[in-house]
């Protein structure tokens, strides 16, 4: 079921508004990339990204990264340095493309002391037991994908401790997305940080248990900001585990990019904007925040993972 945010906290509208000041021609409507079928070689067909990007889907993660050696552990890089220009190079991987384990993606990020969150130091070394993975919700028609979902779930751990980018990175890797957009798209929900809760509601009944305070509640927890509402059996790690919280969030868009969050069909897009179909990143990130496809919400947020995609706010002084 989609996950439909309300207005943020102030600390991101701060944000949101530096970043729609250089917005200008951001958001143009996404491509019609067309994925290969699953358990298929990927393409090198153009992605959906923005001009300035120039990515193109990646054969398999061994071709993208051969010979790569990641930075030593515990130099303090920030994300994008030449430092670490040798690490994975986080390709997008095409959909039906093979992903990346979670033992690689763990050994070729690139490792660094860099913490703009010390506030995440908890939830980032914290992981989901056996018990809270098993109870997940199967991936399937009750949520509106196909069946075929539900393996993307299965591989679902939450299983890496690491500095916040460090958790970014291995996410992007697990789900093959380029990591520049998954860093882009925390600034936006979060400003990176896991505590960040928000969409306050007066409406007991979609309050996640514990969260009730007699008059209200916030739905929307977590670094990439998961509404309880439509993800029940995610709580509390959406909550309280970093990696997890991020990567179911990048799970779900993944299930959209291979073409099975199949709601989706049925949705008219925006004029001029494509209708649902497997391969297209850009639109499958708006689905996660508005529930639809290129309808006028989405379109506004995609513009901002946008500009804030190009800007790269993570490397500011301060950030």
């Amino acid at each position: 079921m989609p996950n439909r945010p309300a207005p943020r906290c102030l600390i991101r509208a701060l944000l949101l508004a530096l970043a729609v000041a250089t917005l200008a021609g951001c958001a143009t409507p996404a491509g019609t990339q067309t994925g290969t079928p699953t358990g298929a070689a990927p393409t090198s067909t153009a992605t959906t990204l923005p001009a300035t990007a120039t990515l193109t889907p990646s054969s398999t993660p061994s071709q993208a990264s051969a010979g790569a050696t990641a930075p030593a552990q515990g130099s303090a890089t920030t994300p994008g340095s030449s430092a670490g220009s040798s690490a994975y190079s986080f390709p997008l991987l095409a959909p039906g493309a093979t992903l990346p384990s979670e033992a690689y993606c763990a050994a070729h990020i690139q490792r660094s002391s860099w913490e703009p969150r010390p506030q995440n130091t908890a939830a980032n070394q914290r992981v989901p037991s056996g018990a809270q993975l098993a109870a997940l919700s199967v991936w399937g028609a009750a949520m509106g994908l196909d069946p075929r979902a539900d393996q993307l779930r299965q591989q679902m751990t939450g299983g890496f401790t690491g500095t916040t980018d460090e958790i970014l990175q291995w996410v992007a890797c697990k789900w093959g997305v380029p990591v520049d957009v998954v860093r882009a798209e925390a600034v936006i929900e979060s400003s990176w940080l896991q505590s960040t809760q928000g969409d306050q509601t007066s409406d007991q009944s979609v309050c996640p248990p514990g969260t009730w305070n007699g008059g209200s509640c916030n739905q929307s927890y977590g670094i990439l900001q998961i509404k309880y509402q439509y993800n029940t059996s995610a709580w509390p790690m959406s909550r309280d585990d970093t990696a997890f919280s991020a990567e179911y969030v990048y799970g779900m868009i993944r299930a959209c990019y291979e073409g099975w969050t199949t709601y989706l069909r049925s949705m008219t897009p925006q004029p001029g904007y494509p209708a649902y179909h497997a391969g297209d990143l850009w639109g499958c990130l708006g689905r996660w925040y508005s529930g639809g496809w290129y309808d006028q919400g989405a379109i506004d947020y995609i513009a901002k993972v946008k500009a804030v995609y190009d800007q790269k706010l993570w490397r500011s002084p301060g950030f």
